[in-house]
């Protein structure tokens, strides 16, 4: 059966971004007194959502409020920094756009939170290729559950198996798996061998240059 949607994650995969953010995350995580290096930080949390990382790294009975407070200082410190550097995946642009053309209905589903989501989509100016947007605080459980993903869907109006999925990480991948749906992997990253072989991976790329939404649609 042929796709009929797209779901896009957003770190990683609208924009090279994981590098800094890991980085970010780590020097916050120093400031509060929990040191972690980056292999070990990156093969914990890609894909879960701020609660599910603090909660993991610093204190598992941390409170919402304390949660809430963390969770703002780190993602004030990453926009205040990143900003300068946002550049999409080459590609992305005229990729949504020949999407857009087609009528071909796309959602984001990203662990980060609502002003994050909202700081990149203008900041790259592609709000208006959008129809559905999933966040951090529409969802209980971050990736690999794939609770985000049937969200997504489920806003679309299309069924998971008809919606082909944009991911940069193992956890994501997993996630699309887990909700019956298929993806292009990129390797902003991860390495293609560490992304081929995975379960939902329909094709790994390096980013959106040459992609045809005709012919991906096409390949369900």
């Amino acid at each position: 059966m042929p796709f009929s949607a797209f779901v896009f994650d957003m770190d990683g995969t609208l924009l090279d971004n994981m590098g800094f953010h890991i980085k970010i995350w780590i020097e916050f995580l120093a400031s509060i007194g929990v040191v972690i290096d980056k292999e070990t930080f990156t093969r914990r949390t890609v894909g879960r959502v701020n609660p599910e990382i603090l909660r993991d790294l610093v204190n598992s009975a941390l409170t919402d409020e304390e949660v809430d407070v963390f969770s703002l200082r780190k993602e004030i410190m990453y926009r205040e920094r990143f900003t300068p550097h946002m550049r999409e995946v080459p590609g992305l642009t005229v990729f949504l756009a020949q999407t857009w053309r087609q009528c071909i209905p796309v959602a984001l589903a990203t662990s980060a939170g609502r002003e994050n989501a909202d700081y990149v989509l203008n900041g790259l100016d592609i709000a208006q290729y959008f129809s559905a947007v999933v966040v951090a605080e529409d969802i209980q459980h971050g990736k690999p559950d794939p609770e985000i993903f049937l969200k997504a869907a489920s806003r679309l109006g299309t069924a998971p198996e008809n919606c082909l999925v944009f991911e940069d990480s193992p956890n994501g991948l997993e996630a699309a798996h887990r909700a019956g749906m298929r993806a292009v992997a990129l390797t902003t990253t991860f390495k293609a061998d560490q992304l081929a072989h995975l379960n939902a991976v329909l094709q790994v790329v390096s980013d959106y240059t040459g992609l045809s939404p005709e012919k991906l649609l096409a390949s369900g």
